[in-house]
């Protein structure tokens, strides 16, 4: 079993940058205008840091209570005792009561809410891994947390997560929330400075480093604590997937590496990339709903979502870009033999769909491109 790498913990000397987002989330906090925030982004882009360090920012404040809680401390846990354990947290930073909320969630509520409205400072409650949650826990979390909390005047909800959009029925959390998209560092100067803050390793490569990640925060750790900063090992790979229980885990990492050449992807491809992946030709004869249990298990831990643009689902960019890099450094075989089956797939579709053939040509000749600068860079 590959150890995993441990990223750094937030502490405000480690964070780098985020000026503009900081700013962003002060004015709609002083606007009132919105109760909620939505942070969206890539795994690793930092959707966690950045409200931590609001966070820190917002402690100098005396006229707020901030409570920061992370749903992934519950995964596993039965959503019904996770419920009551969070909405007693959230009772105590208040100065609430602890264990004398009630008998049921139902009365614990609006315990809960009898010391909301006691309180004179404003609530900023911030829950991180939301929509990696399951979905019975968000349920309940809505129904006695946080739609009671999103009514009241004085309360600001602030949810992080990526992977599927959760259905919440309170319009403060859907329509009426304020979505931010968290982008990678933009420059390599910032890389340059968060490998300076958070690891010692790798810094004369920070410039190839952030080139190879696009300025994903955490790849760009992981590349630079790699006694070959530029070589993605498996070490990188396992802990891009950590979200994945590793009783999972090693059958959705061949899922990626055998659809990770792909710009998008759908139940028709799924079949030909395994058939290509693992040398075996009966993945053709799989049936639709087999490819959509692929689909659906990379939506299910949020490596994969649908794309309107491309009419098809997409893998996470920076976990799609780090599983290829690793499979063209190790198995350049096996990654040569999936750029030519996804060729070969689009130029029979070009052919066989006269009506879409312009689109399955420009497919056909990026993977034409990779394979062609492959030999290129063999020479």
């Amino acid at each position: 079993m590959t150890v995993l790498l441990s990223p750094p913990l937030y502490s405000p000397d480690k964070f780098v940058n985020r000026e503009e987002e900081l700013s962003r989330l002060d004015r709609i906090l002083e606007s009132g205008e919105k109760r909620a925030v939505i942070f969206r982004g890539e795994r690793g882009v930092g959707k966690s840091w950045l409200p931590a360090h609001w966070e820190w920012q917002l402690r100098r404040r005396k006229d707020l209570q901030v409570l920061r809680l992370d749903l992934k401390e519950y995964r596993g846990r039965e959503p019904g005792w996770a419920t009551a354990d969070i909405i007693r947290r959230v009772s105590e930073k208040i100065g609430g009561p602890g264990e004398r909320l009630g008998t049921d969630l139902a009365e614990m509520s609006r315990t809960l809410l009898q010391h909301v409205r006691k309180i004179r400072k404003t609530l900023i409650l911030i829950l991180d891994h939301v929509y990696e949650s399951d979905w019975t826990l968000l349920a309940l979390l809505e129904e006695y947390l946080l739609a009671p909390l999103i009514s009241e005047p004085r309360v600001f909800i602030v949810l992080t997560g990526r992977g599927r959009w959760y259905p919440w029925r309170t319009p403060d959390l859907t329509i009426r929330a304020e979505p931010v998209i968290v982008k990678p560092l933009p420059s390599e100067e910032e890389t340059r400075q968060q490998l300076e803050r958070q690891a010692q390793q790798g810094l004369p490569q920070a410039g190839k480093i952030h080139r190879m990640t696009g300025g994903n925060p955490l790849a760009n750790y992981l590349l630079a604590a790699e006694p070959q900063p530029t070589q993605v090992s498996d070490a990188v790979i396992e802990e891009l997937l950590e979200p994945v229980p590793e009783e999972h885990r090693q059958k959705i990492r061949e899922y990626l590496e055998a659809l990770c050449v792909l710009r998008a992807f759908d139940e028709d491809r799924i079949p030909e990339m395994m058939a290509a992946y693992t040398g075996d030709r009966s993945y053709r004869e799989w049936t639709y709903a087999q490819a959509r249990q692929v689909r659906d298990e990379l939506i299910r831990w949020a490596l994969a979502q649908w794309d309107v643009d491309e009419r098809a689902y997409v893998l996470d960019r920076i976990v799609r870009q780090l599983v290829e890099l690793h499979l063209q450094q190790n198995h350049p075989d096996k990654w040569e033999a999936l750029h030519q089956a996804a060729r070969d797939l689009y130029e029979r579709w070009a052919k066989e769909f006269p009506s879409t053939a312009t689109r399955w040509e420009g497919e056909r000749s990026y993977h034409q491109n990779c394979l062609t600068r492959q030999k290129e860079g063999e020479r």
